[in-house]
């Protein structure tokens, strides 16, 4: 079975195809700046001649149109039609109700819209992109896995908030975590670099990116993570708050005379690192300019760096104990520096960072010393294969 997975940002289009018998990777490929003067482009598929470059991709369907037509094309391409896939799978992020992997049905589509307003940045484009496939495609399977799917295992204490409990029977707000997928991989992942079994292990996931979440993970099972009921709480986020006393909010908006609709645009847009800094929420441009100098970029990496230690030290607590730390995510795999600064002062709980291998960590390894009680590894997390099996699993059972 062969499965497309999807994953759908604002201005960009990302997939892969993976070959699930054996779970390989056939092809995979992005499009970004969806909408742009020149869209930069890459694609490859195995043993095929790669694109690189600049297109001129006006809309989302193109966009879709171009992916499909590369992923059929004879020199470039991975199968020769779209009968060669099963189904397609997106990386959902937020609905109505329970979250988990479904078809994508007019049903689900209209409890995602439900909460347009908690994830404008996210449930808006997936719905858009999903009625694309639709049209283009009528007898294609959409599946979208969910991400708090992973969190559902959180008990009640940890996901209830002190509001109204009416608040939580007639609106469903409580505590719902996202970065599901990419956790839910760390998870699997990690005991099998350590050689352990999953029961027993008490592990922070550590997503940090553009956007980042800490997920506690006991016997394998989320038991807390730092979203909340949409996907601003927690940790600061590239453009988007993290914490934040609500009432902070309210007290400037008075104040303005601004509508919810303009906070809700600061919070996404204009917040987090880039709200700090000034500068930028790219973790890689606020390095360089606080080597320069800016006073502004060193505050909004030691914000989030604090931010990722304390969640850390919170999920130890909770757990009652700690075996492990996973970083993931571009930032995660990528920034030797943060994950340096995460870790001072971690001595307490065990963690024990070995300077060198974590300096010229390029890949997956642990980069903790011989002696460290706590295991401190680097993840290449694999958000889109968790999509494939579930995408999998939920075509399975239309089939019976």
């Amino acid at each position: 079975m062969k499965i497309l997975v999807a994953n759908v940002g604002s201005t960009s289009f990302k997939y892969k195809l993976f070959d699930m018998t054996d779970e390989s990777l056939l092809a995979e490929g992005r499009i970004e700046r969806v909408g742009g003067d020149s869209s930069p482009v890459a694609h490859l598929a195995q043993g095929k001649t790669p694109i690189e470059g600049t297109a001129t991709i006006p809309d989302y369907p193109a966009a879709i149109a171009k992916a499909v037509e590369w992923l059929t094309d004879e020199r470039h391409g991975a199968v020769s039609d779209l009968s060669g896939i099963s189904a397609v799978g997106f990386k959902t992020v937020h609905l109505k109700g329970r979250p988990g992997a479904y078809l994508l049905t007019e049903e689900v589509l209209e409890k995602m819209a439900e909460y347009n307003d908690l994830v404008p940045l996210h449930n808006p484009p997936y719905i858009r992109a999903v009625r694309i496939f639709q049209t283009m495609f009528p007898d294609l399977p959409l599946v979208g896995l969910f991400e708090p799917a992973f969190h559902v295992s959180i008990p009640d204490y940890a996901y209830i908030y002190g509001v109204p409990y009416t608040w939580y029977e007639e609106y469903g707000v409580r505590k719902m975590g996202f970065h599901g997928a990419s956790h839910r991989y760390v998870s699997e992942r990690v005991p099998e670099l350590l050689g352990v079994p999953a029961e027993g292990l008490k592990l922070v996931s550590c997503h940090l990116g553009g956007s980042s979440s800490l997920c506690a993970v006991k016997d394998g099972k989320s038991v807390d993570t730092s979203m909340g009921f949409s996907a601003q709480d927690g940790i600061l986020n590239a453009a988007r708050n993290g914490d934040l006393d609500v009432f902070a909010v309210l007290h400037v908006m008075d104040r303005e005379c601004m509508s919810s609709d303009e906070v809700r645009a600061i919070l996404s847009k204009q917040s987090g690192l880039l709200g700090i800094s000034g500068v930028s929420g790219d973790m890689r441009d606020l390095d360089e300019a606080a080597k320069n100098g800016n006073d502004r970029a060193r505050l909004a990496i030691e914000a989030f760096c604090y931010g990722v230690k304390k969640t850390i030290g919170a999920y130890a607590a909770a757990m009652g104990g700690l075996d492990g730390i996973a970083f993931a995510g571009g930032i995660g795999e990528k920034s030797a520096n943060v994950r340096a600064k995460v870790c001072a002062g971690l001595e307490f709980l065990g963690v024990r960072l070995d300077e060198e291998r974590n300096r010229s960590c390029a890949g997956e390894e642990i980069i903790s010393s011989g002696d460290s009680r706590v295991k401190v590894l680097v993840i290449k997390t694999n958000e889109e294969i968790i999509v494939a099996r579930e995408t999998v699993r939920v075509v399975n059972k239309l089939c019976f």
